[in-house]
């Protein structure tokens, strides 16, 4: 792994230097060897060639840090404060932060000290962690799909906010080659949604993601393997999702009364009773509208419509912008030959899928890259055929213990 590093420590002065007797001018100087330590769970490794600046008001000394991470100055006696910060990067271009400080340091001998860091920055946010779509077989052989969920991870290590996130799949499926193509024969800059588009309403600060905490959004928020509407062969239960994809116009869909319903703001089709993930597979995006623009007068101008290119259907479907989508995620059919993209790749440059197919009650999930302090930190590429695993037993609201390659 390629790590580029910026490293410096600066040494900000307490005290004036003493002086070893009245008529020395010389001050003592001490060998100070700082150790450095990662959170627990982070395996970067400390490169040979790290500069790092000590900075004493007048003067600045360098020093290099073993592969250990123990760097050692020699340092005019007296007390200081140490901060360090610096930068890991590595060959898929994350970046990672760490953050470390020292106190009131007194050096009147040759001192050892450690600085634990902390994680300051990650390439984080909100990401989808994981997506079941593929539904099961009933005892009676009946496919159902009611169970689909969608899971969004706060990534970072700030307090990020559920309120005015959008959820939306993208139009056809990956059988056929994307017609949404521009006048140069490349991908669109607009996304088109279809069947329903939801949000989360919210005044900004209602609904926190907690660093480390999700969002499980259910297409009905039952426990699907108790419920006498689910299917005892389903392997979750929703009866604790955060929100759930309650399509009232239908009049045909269940409202779980345990779980909050988000609000739909479009749909290509008020026939359907559920909000439906195709069983194999879809793009799906969450994204949000720029502050100053309401979703409301968003869905009501008509320049953000579009019919299918090269179809006379009259059915319009739902564009935004691509630089609106927070993360997305490409799932096409297990079959090489429709494994069709959808989104550009400077959203998602690689794909997901399953290979066991519709109905195997399996689900696509992220893997955990690191565990720092015991919060799981994904990994997110913008490259699902190298971010997801596939094939697994769904975990809506649980997250790895150990990780994963």
């Amino acid at each position: 792994m390629k790590k580029i590093v910026f490293f410096s420590i600066i040494l900000s002065l307490g005290i004036a230097f003493w002086s070893c007797s009245e008529d020395d001018d010389i001050t003592p100087t001490f060998d100070l060897s700082i150790q450095l330590i990662y959170p627990e769970g982070v395996d970067f490794d400390f490169p040979r060639e790290i500069e790092i600046g000590f900075d004493s008001g007048s003067r600045v000394t360098k020093a290099v840090p073993n592969s250990s991470g123990v760097a050692t100055v020699s340092l005019p006696q007296g007390v200081y404060s140490i901060a360090t910060s610096f930068s890991v990067t590595d060959q898929a271009n994350q970046q990672y932060t760490f953050n470390g400080k020292l106190s009131n340091l007194q050096l009147s001998s040759d001192l050892a000290k450690e600085i634990t860091l902390v994680m300051a920055t990650n390439t984080g946010g909100l990401i989808i962690k994981e997506v079941y779509f593929s539904g099961t077989k009933t005892p009676e052989n009946k496919s159902y799909f009611s169970d689909q969920f969608h899971e969004i991870y706060n990534n970072s290590n700030d307090t990020l906010y559920a309120d005015g996130l959008c959820i939306g799949v993208l139009q056809q499926s990956s059988t056929k080659a994307n017609v949404w193509l521009n006048n140069e024969g490349n991908f669109m800059d607009r996304l088109p949604l279809t069947y329903h588009i939801w949000t989360i309403k919210g005044s900004g600060t209602d609904y926190p993601i907690y660093p480390g905490k999700s969002i499980v959004i259910a297409q009905d928020g039952i426990d699907h393997q108790t419920d006498e509407n689910g299917n005892p062969n389903s392997p979750v239960n929703l009866g604790n999702a955060n929100w759930e994809s309650y399509v009232e116009i239908s009049g045909k869909d269940i409202d779980a009364p345990g779980v909050p319903n988000m609000t739909m703001m479009y749909t290509t089709s008020t026939r359907m009773h559920d909000w439906l993930h195709s069983v194999f597979g879809s793009a799906v995006v969450i994204f949000r509208f720029p502050k100053d623009i309401d979703w409301k007068t968003y869905a009501a101008n008509a320049n953000n419509y579009m019919t299918l290119p090269g179809s006379t259907s009259a059915t319009e479907y739902f564009m935004i912008d691509k630089n609106m989508v927070i993360d997305a995620v490409e799932i096409v059919r297990v079959e090489e030959d429709k494994r069709n993209k959808r989104l550009p790749d400077d959203l998602d440059a690689g794909y997901t899928y399953l290979e066991g197919g519709s109905y195997c009650g399996l689900s696509v999930r992220r893997k955990a890259k690191m565990i720092v302090d015991g919060r799981v930190i994904y990994q997110d590429t913008n490259n699902s055929s190298e971010d997801f695993l596939h094939d697994l037993t769904p975990t809506p609201g649980q997250h790895p213990s150990t990780v994963e390659k």
